[in-house]
């Protein structure tokens, strides 16, 4: 009995102890995971706030930049308005060059920010002033103003850049910067400008010295970093204010090799630490660069501290964990994980949530013209936390480009696969406007790897808005309502039976069109509006819909949206949405454009004929009396589009006309350039290199590109035979 009692007492002890030893090994393994998921997360905490600071940092530092540029163009944006206008005053009284010895001082002594101005005629312009012939007045160091005749054969002012370039090419110029000996006696860069007689013959070159002294309390004005370095840099890469050493030099390759004007790299100095590198264009036709170096060890400074204490608090709340696992039981522990996770999952749906919803556009809109007017609502409610509805809509040439779409099933995959629908519109709409073709490339992008088998029912529309022209395609979604227009009634839009997008890689989409009615609404929505049921299970249908409508014929856009969203809530009541509720109403006005002005030429596919349209472009402006700068941007707006017409809607060796219309009506000016050559939209063409020289460049070379920064819309439509793009441009508020 002793024996077999024994025997007991160590089965159970074996027990215990066993039970005890799984206790710790559970407590351990629970330690080292939550010392692990700690790393984890100051890891991910790290390198995110890492980003976020570099992110800011960046933004500061070109925001930065920006405003020194702007500070700098400022400057030198008088010299450039002043020597303008003296130009012109030279050209238009050319018989007494006297008076130029006596305006030169004034402008110099009145303009404190000038240190020398003059006018350089072309050689012996004037036989009685001898061959070289150039009045000028300087500023000295005691502030005086001094008047001299500079041109001479030891000062021959030909062989200068300032007078060469703007002889060569006829246009305003910043020079490189040098030291003036006998003019300014200065650090200097000249900004020279033409000057033409009545006659537009060019008689002479107009140009004033600007000291850059100044340049060095500008460019190295102090911010919060102490290391941060800052250069100025001419169009020939010369150094015009910064100390030269290697990290410049090595700054400066690194921004030549780059393509782009501004922008952000990175590299190592001489000793091996990591360097932010930041260069922005100074802008106008100086060719100036601003290069700003800052060190990674200042940025993050303050992130790795944080790191080290943060360490420290790991390291301590490791103990306050063990101990806390030590002392709670298993169930305990599972409760909390659980309820961890159930958190986790509810804050990244709130999180999906929240994206999804800033993927979609502005719920109100409005956008007008002279000759149109359209306004935009939406809305979406999804069933879940996440949906798999969409809506987009945005503007471009003149052209609404809209969709709404409705994608197989509920909840995170939906939504996932809405997002690249989503995404694949505005990817496939950007230089496309045929929306058969749009829905084509949508179709075939998201056939591809779509091993889930779902589906997207889309409808697409492009509404021509000067026209009213509408271009739609529909794939296997709910056709929308056009309300009201000249028959004040709702009626179903026509479309077309295609399958939804993702089923069938090679399936056709065909395009339909119609032209809307004046001051029409075009409603759109998902099935989560027609198959709403109420705790009968009866649903909501599209007769309740049209109903609805037909009480709204003659309301804004928003009250037809809360008249049928209230009308599916009182029909549902407390039954739960089965389904995601989107709707999307626009609301499209023309308007008459009442002309006051209106003159047209025609011209034949030959580039000699760009002059012709020069002229007619200006007296267009001086007659409607639009600003000198608007009127400039005018005509090269329209000249580069009509080149571009003449190279490529006509193909080599083949005749024809262009024909160009200008209307206005005091407020906003519209060019209209027709044509009869092949089909060619401008608005799809390459964009030009903007890095080449001017003088490298063919005319009509900057293509579309110029023409979109120049004006405030373009739209281009086919007609018959005929191409019909339409410039508008906004002349007064």
């Amino acid at each position: 009995m002793k024996r077999q009692q024994n025997h007991i007492d160590k089965e159970d002890g074996s027990r215990w102890g066993g039970q005890n030893k799984l206790k710790i090994n559970a407590s351990l393994t629970i330690i080292v995971a939550a010392a692990l998921l700690l790393e984890v997360t100051v890891a991910v905490m790290y390198y995110s706030a890492q980003h976020i600071i570099q992110r800011t940092n960046e933004q500061l530092v070109m925001q930065e930049m920006k405003g020194i540029a702007m500070d700098i163009r400022k400057q030198l944006a008088k010299a450039e308005v002043v020597i303008n206008n003296y130009a012109w005053v030279v050209g238009g009284d050319v018989e007494n060059p006297m008076w130029m010895f006596e305006t030169s001082h004034s402008l110099v002594e009145h303009n404190s920010f000038l240190y020398g101005c003059g006018v350089a005629f072309v050689p012996n312009y004037y036989p009685k002033e001898g061959y070289w012939f150039q009045p000028y007045a300087a500023r000295r160091q005691d502030g005086t103003v001094v008047s001299l005749q500079l041109g001479s054969e030891s000062h021959d002012y030909t062989k200068a850049e300032p007078y060469i370039f703007v002889i060569e090419h006829d246009s305003d110029h910043w020079s490189e910067p040098y030291y003036d000996v006998e003019g300014a006696q200065s650090m200097v860069t000249t900004y020279s400008s033409p000057a033409h007689d009545n006659n537009d013959n060019l008689v002479a070159v107009v140009g004033a010295d600007i000291s850059l002294t100044w340049l060095k309390d500008v460019v190295e004005k102090p911010n919060g970093y102490h290391s941060v370095r800052r250069f100025l840099v001419s169009r020939e890469n010369n150094l015009i204010c910064g100390e030269d050493c290697y990290v410049y030099r090595q700054a400066l390759d690194l921004v030549m090799n780059d393509d782009d004007d501004m922008g952000y790299v990175t590299m190592k100095d001489e000793g091996g630490e990591k360097q932010h590198v930041f260069y922005y264009p100074v802008g106008g036709i100086t060719g100036w660069k601003l290069i700003c170096i800052c060190s990674d060890r200042e940025i993050f400074a303050s992130l790795r501290k944080t790191r080290l204490v943060l360490l420290l608090l790991q390291l301590s709340g490791l103990f306050l964990i063990g101990f806390i696992v030590w002392r709670t039981t298993r169930n305990l522990g599972r409760l909390r994980k659980l309820n961890a996770e159930k958190d986790r999952i509810s804050g990244e749906l709130k999180v999906a949530s929240d994206i999804q919803q800033s993927m979609l556009p502005r719920r109100e809109w409005k956008e007008e013209c002279g000759e149109w007017r359209v306004e935009i609502v939406g809305s979406l409610v999804p069933a879940r936390e996440v949906g798999g509805d969409l809506f987009d809509y945005y503007i471009r040439d003149e052209k609404l480009f809209f969709c709404i779409g409705d994608v197989s099933g509920k909840g995170a995959a939906s939504a996932m696969v809405m997002g690249v629908a989503h995404a694949l519109f505005r990817s496939a709409s950007a230089h496309e406007n045929n929306p058969a073709r749009i829905m084509h490339t949508i179709n075939e992008t998201g056939c591809n790897g779509n091993d889930s088998n779902m589906f997207v029912t889309m409808f697409i529309g492009v509404l021509d808005l000067p026209t009213g022209f509408l271009r739609y395609c529909n794939a296997g979604h709910d056709c929308p309502f056009v309300v009201g227009g000249t028959e004040q009634g709702v009626e179903c839009l026509e479309c077309v039976a295609h399958l939804p997008l993702g089923v069938f890689e090679n399936m056709r989409y065909n395009m339909q069109e119609r032209r809307l009615d004046g001051d029409c609404t075009i409603f759109l929505y998902t099935d989560g509006v027609t198959e709403a049921k109420n705790n009968e299970r009866d649903q909501f249908g599209l007769g309740r819909v049209k109903d609805t409508l037909s009480a709204c014929t003659d309301r804004q856009p928003r009250e037809m949206l809360e008249a049928v969203t209230q009308r599916v809530g009182e029909f549902v009541g407390d039954a739960e949405q089965s389904d995601d509720l989107t709707l999307m109403a626009i609301r499209y006005t023309p308007r008459r454009f009442e002309s006051i002005f209106e003159e047209t030429i025609t011209l034949r596919n030959d580039i000699d004929e760009v002059p012709r349209l020069g002229n007619f472009m200006k007296e267009a402006a001086e007659r409607l009396d639009i600003e000198q700068a608007v009127a400039r941007k005018l005509r090269l707006a329209v000249e580069e589009a009509v080149v571009n017409v003449m190279e490529y809607a006509y193909p080599a060796g083949k005749e024809g006309d262009v024909e160009v219309d200008v209307m206005s009506d005091g407020k906003v000016i519209k060019i209209t350039i027709t044509d009869e050559g092949v089909p060619f939209d401008p608005t799809a063409t390459k964009k030009a290199d903007t890095t080449l020289a001017a003088e490298d460049r063919q005319i009509g070379g900057l293509g579309i590109l110029l023409v979109r920064e120049l004006m405030d819309f373009i739209n281009y439509e086919r007609s018959g035979n005929k191409n019909i793009l339409t410039l508008t441009k906004k002349i007064k508020k």
